[in-house]
């Protein structure tokens, strides 16, 4: 069998152009034949039934495949000939029925390569004024035989070989590299004869090739009358039957219909062409370390490849092997590995598709330091004898673009102090561009005081120590060394102290009733709750008309003396000291950092941004009834109005402290808050966490009936609040 053509006829799928109307056709004159205006065809040439067959063509198929074809137009009515002569887009005819004839080829007796095509379409009608459109589809309307050779067996016995193909008296040689094929006029029978040189001693021998026979089909006769559109192949090889010790033998017979895409000739297919939807004007622009990059140039092919040409101009180190502007061939296996070697996935000779896919290759390319470093791959193809280059208006130059990968590093507000902060490590949302894997595998951290100057590593542990309360410093990421990403800015928390914790600054009154004062402390940010334990109603009445809250001189300075009492209005009186149920509240003393609300009971935090290790107190304390007090310290964020913990402590204790005493609880901060930033701080000391009157034991302390009782309230719990302070240990 001709094993060239074989393959080429295995691998051709479908001529898409012929499949899908896409012979340009039509007979045409002159250039104004195309007008609308005008009367006649306009010609489309297909294939037979839009059928696939094994080989393929890109979508435009070139000339001169859309001008091989002849066509003749003849009037159905009158037999005259309207038209005959090439084949255009358009032909112009009279207004009438007619017969087209689309041929190619001379249809010879017998030829080497030389198809013969026919296409009709009768009764056709044309309307003076209108192009009709008229699809003429094609078929092959001769035979052709084919042989291929087994040379593994035939060179081991005949130093050259041939096979002359006869038709009547008239034959053609099919030579010992089976690329040529035989065609004949349709319904012909064929002899063929073995023609060689034995090894060794060059005698010349030839064998008559009988007729294969099928035992399982007996009327099967493959070289007999062989219809039109029929590819006979056949395999030769050698057998031991003959005087000589060599004769030929029959291994392989095929017979199959092929169709006008299968059996072009090559020379009338388009070159070969380069297409990519990865590159974008031939330019594909990446960032350093990139995986997920398609990076694909697709081979548009009509036969088998043949060889690729590659040529490399880069300064990328990865291209170090490769010599500049070199032509490396894919034919040659040297170098071929050359180019496999950089991870460019290359497609093989005979594959009917295929692709370069530098895909693997992205990711190893490099900028310098940061510096985008620009490669570029000069392509060209070879299909059915043809290379890409002969289109000298095609751009073949395909470049690598790398850029610098972008990214940024960051502190989550929770890992910043007063005196220091830890700086997270590259996060995969924090990298614009490139890989997050291979960039965090080579990355450094760096911290400098003024972002521009001095960046030193940070350590593993990516801390930075001793630094100023409310200061201003500078993190960035640094990969393989050489490219930064942005300085970011951290700003250490400020070491407030609140104002008048000592609550020596003094102290405040308001007069609601009488002479009977209200306490709040100096400074702005300590509230009490003395505007609700207050009496209003204008009447005289016991335990009313107190603060919870009042400022005393105790422990050598001011000390907030913190009572839970009871009070209420519609009180009586029996003289006997004995009382009716008056008390209609009982509420805690009250010392707090925050605006106090009386009339929701609530404590809304101060403003600050602030992050304590702990909260120090001085105090004394004296619970009552199994009553314990309550000191208390959160640090908050407060956004859109929604209010988050970001740490917190707290302290209840029902023991007595007799004398005043220091002590500290320690702030728990909440990991899954570390990116919120604090924005509120809220401190609160309570003389008692029971505010319910059956707590209270009715006690008067400090009353007289002859005063009116004006000065007597009810007591419970007492804590004496002397100074707090917060703590920045970090």
């Amino acid at each position: 069998m001709n094993k060239g053509r074989d393959k080429s006829m295995r691998w051709f799928s479908s001529l898409l152009l012929l499949l899908c109307g896409m012979w340009l056709g039509g007979c045409q004159q002159e250039d104004d034949f195309r007008s609308s205006a005008q009367t006649g065809f306009q010609i489309t040439l297909t294939d037979e039934g839009n059928q696939a067959y094994s080989r393929t063509a890109p979508t435009e198929l070139e000339k001169p495949v859309a001008s091989m074809f002849r066509l003749r137009v003849v009037d159905a009515s009158t037999n005259k000939v309207a038209y005959v002569g090439k084949c255009a887009e358009s032909v112009l005819v009279k207004e009438g029925t007619y017969n087209l004839t689309a041929t190619y080829g001379d249809n010879p007796v017998i030829a080497l390569d030389a198809p013969y095509y026919v296409g009709t379409l009768e009764n056709q009608q044309v309307v003076t004024g209108q192009m009709t459109s008229a699809t003429i589809s094609c078929t092959v309307a001769n035979a052709l035989l084919s042989v291929n050779y087994n040379e593994e067996s035939l060179k081991k016995a005949y130093e050259d070989y041939s096979v002359t193909v006869s038709v009547d008296d008239q034959s053609v040689e099919i030579d010992a590299t089976g690329k040529q094929s035989a065609y004949f006029q349709a319904g012909s029978s064929v002899q063929l004869v073995f023609h060689g040189h034995l090894a060794g001693t060059g005698k010349e021998v030839s064998y008559d090739i009988a007729e294969p026979v099928n035992p399982e089909k007996p009327d099967w006769k493959p070289f007999t009358n062989i219809p039109a559109r029929t590819h006979v192949k056949i395999t030769l090889g050698t057998d031991g039957t003959t005087s000589s010790g060599v004769g030929i033998s029959v291994e392989k017979v095929e017979v199959s219909k092929v169709s006008v895409t299968e059996t072009l000739p090559l020379e009338f297919l388009p070159k070969p062409k380069l297409e990519s939807a990865d590159f974008v004007n031939n330019e594909l622009s990446f960032a350093e370390t990139e995986k997920k990059k398609s990076a694909v140039i697709n081979l548009k092919l009509s036969s088998p490849l043949q060889d690729i040409k590659l040529k490399f101009n880069s300064t990328d180190a990865k291209f170090a092997g490769l010599e500049a502007d070199k032509e490396y061939l894919l034919s040659n296996a040297d170098d071929s590995a050359a180019v496999a070697s950089l991870g460019i996935t290359l497609p093989k000779i005979g594959a009917t598709t295929g692709s370069l896919d530098f895909t693997s290759l992205i990711p190893q390319l490099m900028t310098d330091a940061g510096n985008t470093v620009s490669s570029t791959i000069t392509v060209d193809v070879e299909a059915n004898n043809r290379w890409a280059s002969e289109d000298q208006a095609a751009n073949r130059v395909y470049t690598l673009k790398c850029n610098k990968p972008v990214f940024h590093v960051s502190v989550y507000p929770g890992n910043i102090w007063t005196k220091e902060f830890t700086m997270n490590p590259l996060a995969a949302e924090e990298v614009e561009s490139g890989d997050y894997e291979s960039l965090s595998q080579k990355m450094t951290y760096q911290f400098s005081m003024d972002g521009e100057t001095g960046w030193t590593n940070l350590g593993d542990d990516l801390r930075k120590a001793d630094l100023q309360p409310g200061g201003t410093y500078y993190v960035r990421g640094v990969y393989r060394g050489v490219i930064n990403s942005e300085a970011t800015e951290v700003k250490t928390y400020e070491a407030l102290s609140i104002p008048n914790s000592t609550l020596d600054e003094g102290y405040s009154t308001t007069y609601p009733k009488n002479d009977n004062p209200l306490y709040t402390f100096n400074g702005g940010w300590i509230g009490t709750r003395n505007s609700l334990t207050c009496h209003s109603d204008g009447v005289n009445a016991f335990y009313v008309s107190k603060s919870s809250t009042l400022p005393i001189s105790d422990n050598g300075s001011t000390v907030a003396h913190l009572m839970t009492i009871g009070w209420g209005a519609g009180n009586t009186c029996d003289f006997g000291n004995k009382f009716g149920s008056v008390i209609n509240h009982v509420s805690a003393g009250l010392v707090c950092v925050g605006d106090y609300e009386a009339s929701n009971d609530t404590i809304y935090a101060k403003a600050a941004s602030i992050r304590p290790t702990s909260l120090n107190f001085t105090y004394k304390a004296s619970p009552y009834n199994g009553d314990e007090y309550l000191v208390e310290i959160a640090l908050v964020n407060i956004s859109n109005g929604i209010e988050t913990v970001i740490g917190d402590a707290k302290l209840t204790s029902g023991e007595a402290v007799s004398s005043y005493r220091t002590s500290s609880i320690e702030v728990k901060y909440h990991d899954e808050f570390k990116h919120l930033p604090i924005t509120h701080i809220r401190v609160v000391f309570k003389s008692g966490i029971k505010e319910d009157k059956d707590h209270l034991e009715d006690k008067f302390r400090d009353a007289s009936f002859w005063d009116g009782y004006t000065n007597a309230y009810l007591i419970g719990s007492q804590f004496w609040l002397d100074s707090f302070s917060l703590v920045y240990d970090k």
